[in-house]
């Protein structure tokens, strides 16, 4: 499975910019890497995924509570005020409800073509305030001296109210 990788995370904390009051909700948690890391920030953290085997296998923080069904189902019936979508199936829906409670919203997107559309989606909602492409390289060993070899690049969209 995929992970956020540290360098993105780090980021996405300080564009999120969480309080210790916050509730955070990573919806598509995957791995649940961003949950653990904003655990230690927040007063709760929601890891919500369709796929049971995610939820099965995930090694989480006392303060994450772990949920089995899709986020815009966990959207309507939850309380949050930071919500971080690590994947997009249904996004334009989501992000409408979201943008209804949460006081910050992150998406990362691996697809230029769905960057362009959370783009628009939040104009629309009048939360919109910035696009960024992370791009990170790690070192490496090459003929005894030192090399970068880069991460595939990922876009973030930000919005807040």
């Amino acid at each position: 499975m995929k992970a956020t990788k540290d360098e993105v995370i780090g980021i996405l904390f300080a564009k999120l910019k969480p309080r210790k009051e916050d509730v955070f909700a990573d919806i598509g948690c995957g791995s649940c890497a961003v949950s653990n890391f904003f655990a230690d920030y927040v007063s709760k953290v929601y890891a919500v995924d369709v796929d049971e085997n995610v939820i099965r296998s995930a090694k989480v923080k006392e303060n994450v509570k772990l949920l089995h069904m899709h986020g815009l189902e966990f959207l309507r019936n939850y309380d949050y005020d930071i919500v971080f979508f690590g994947g997009t199936k249904d996004i334009e829906e989501m992000l409408e409800v979201a943008s209804r409670k949460a006081r910050k919203i992150a998406v990362n997107l691996a697809r230029i073509e769905m960057a362009c559309k959370v783009i628009q989606v939040m104009k629309k909602l009048g939360i919109f305030e910035e696009a960024l492409i992370v791009n990170i390289s790690k070192n490496y060993e090459l003929a005894g001296l030192t090399a970068f070899r880069p991460i595939n690049p990922i876009f973030m969209v930000v919005g807040g109210v």
